[in-house]
Order: structure tokens, then sequence, then C-alpha cells
């Protein structure tokens, strides 16, 4: 995602509705530029200035996370450590450790079909850059070069070293969630009853709430609505960002255990109690595809991890919801 720039409050809409105890509740709603993308918010309150200043709290946190995390552009913890010598440790700061190795965990955890340090696969592919085709042996110097044993966190210490020079991590698949998640701490530490945020279409919620999911080949067209309550919600697919380069379609999630371009069949949805989790599994239920996804829904149920997942399979013959169970009774499709 292209570097973010924040601007001033562009639009604050107010409504005044009655909620309980007939009690006024204000609804402060925004839409601003961050992380390279649109964040939309509605926040509710006691009064308009309550629930403003809350918004302001969620935002500023976002644009933490960003400074925090992006590699679009030089000088960030993260930035730093992809661009250190073989072996240096970088001081990364107690939050970024952390957030770091447990980023790592989740790769053994989706047995990799998520893994963080697939820069330079992404280097390789030209996805920042508007998309190439790697011929074989550049492909298999930057597949060598991804992977877990690339990078050494110390939470101890907070720091980090990388040990190849070709190694790199890539924010794309976690760092939106993870901004949400502060978001929505900010909000709640606010006293926030209910919030919904949307940041580049991942969802996070305060209470409960109707998220739309978007159809796989048209974000226009609406394919679903699901019922959430305290989730976030996110959805991977190649409708806005695939690339054509030489006839060839490209997508922009690539699968780390081949180097390659995922296949495309639609999209997947994550559902978590966290903007984290949700974010990095929908990237690994797309590239695993709904037979392997689905078992690893499972797995990580059984091993304490809650999730749901729904993936739109689209072919000839229309397009069809595959989901986990808990997900079915939540799930109001639309006609195709």
């Amino acid at each position: 995602m292209p570097a973010a720039w924040v601007f001033p409050l562009l639009a604050v809409l107010l409504r005044l509705s009655l909620g309980l105890n007939n009690a006024p509740v204000s609804v402060v709603e925004r839409r601003l530029a961050a992380m390279g993308t649109v964040l939309d918010l509605s926040v509710s309150g006691p009064n308009r200035m309550t629930a403003l200043e809350a918004s302001e709290a969620a935002v500023g946190e976002i644009t933490r996370v960003e400074e925090l995390l992006t590699t679009w552009r030089p000088g960030s913890p993260l930035d730093r450590l992809n661009a250190a010598s073989r072996g240096e440790t970088v001081v990364l700061g107690g939050e970024l450790a952390s957030l770091l190795a447990e980023v790592l965990a989740w790769s053994e955890r989706t047995e990799r079909a998520f893994d963080p340090t697939v820069l330079p696969l992404v280097r390789a592919w030209g996805l920042r850059r508007g998309g190439r085709v790697p011929a074989g042996a550049e492909l298999a110097r930057a597949l060598a070069a991804t992977g877990l044993e690339q990078f050494r966190v110390d939470t101890t210490t907070s720091g980090a070293r990388r040990l190849s020079p070709d190694a790199g991590i890539d924010e794309g698949a976690w760092g939106k969630g993870y901004a949400l998640d502060r978001a929505v701490d900010a909000l709640r530490r606010a006293g926030v009853p209910e919030a919904l945020l949307d940041l580049g279409g991942q969802v996070s919620t305060i209470g409960r709430e109707t998220v739309a999911i978007a159809d796989p080949r048209d974000r226009a067209r609406t394919a679903a609505f699901l019922s959430t309550a305290d989730e976030s919600v996110s959805t991977s697919g190649n409708s806005e960002r695939s690339l054509l380069v030489g006839g060839r379609r490209i997508g922009h999630l690539l699968d780390p255990r081949t180097g390659c371009p995922a296949p495309d069949f639609g999209s997947a949805t994550a559902v978590a109690p966290s903007g984290l989790v949700a974010d990095i599994l929908s990237t690994a239920f797309f590239v695993l595809g709904p037979e392997e996804g689905l078992d690893l829904s499972e797995k990580l149920r059984r091993r304490g991890h809650p999730n749901e997942v729904l993936f739109l399979v689209v072919s000839d013959r229309g397009r069809k919801a595959v989901t986990s169970p808990g997900l079915r009774s939540r799930l109001k499709e639309e006609r195709p």
C-alpha cells in the first residue's frame, strides 16, 4: 500500500437518535485517507464532543501505527530492519518487537500460508511497481530469502536481526489489522458503546453491526451480509489489485510456499475477535483455497484461536458460498 497521508477532517456528520433509557446519542461519521487507503469510521457517544474526541484518538492510533510499520517510505523501525546489514541488531522498541514475534508465530500457525517475510517475492514480482514476471533464477533467489529463519526477534531486548541480505518483512497482510486493533482499543478506553471502522475494506466493530461482503469480481456489488458483534472482518481477493503483465494476469496475493501468485478462485473472508488475526487469516485462507482453508479454520478453533471463514467461489456456473459451520446462521446471501 502506498505511503499514507492523513488530512484534516473531511466531513463530520452528526445524527441524534434515542438510545437506551431515552438518553440522546450522538454519532460522528468521518472519512479520511490513512495507510494508503480510505478510513471510514462511525463512532457513538453521549454527545457530539465526546464522540468526536474519541474518533480523533482512533485516527491518531492508526496514524501512529502506520509510522511504526510502513515500508513504503524510509525511516520507520520496520524499514530500518529491512535495510540493516546481515546480522546487525536493530532496536525496534517493545511494541514492535512483540508484534513481530506474534506475527511470525502466525506463520507457523497457518502452516506458512501466511508469511510476513514475503517482501523479496513482492519485489521479484514487481507488485509495488506495476508488475513483472521474474525469471526462474530470480524467483528462486527470492524464495530462498523468504521464511521465518531469515529473522531473529528478541522481545527481552526489543531487538531484531536480519539474517539474509535479501530478506525483508512486508506489512501488507497484517498492518491494517493491527492498526484497527489499536484504534478500537482507543475507542473502548474512551467509553464508546458502538463503533464501526472500515480501513480499506477491513471492518472492525464495537457492538453489533451488519457488514456487507463484496462480490469477488465486482467490489461495487454486495454478495452477502454478515452479522457481527465486537469482531473484525477481513476479505482477501484480487478484484482490484491484480496486474496485467504481458497478457498475463498476476494476483497480488502470493503463496509463500511456492513464491508464485495464489490461484484466484474468488475471495476469502475471515472473521476473528481481533483485526490482526482477521487480516492474517483472510490472506492464509485465500492462499489455501476453500478445502484446505476450512481444515485450517477448524484446526485453529480446536487450538483456541476463534475464527470463522467465508469463501465466495466464482466459476462459469456462477457464485457459490462455502462457510465454516459457525458462520452459516449469520450470513445472508444476495443473488449473484
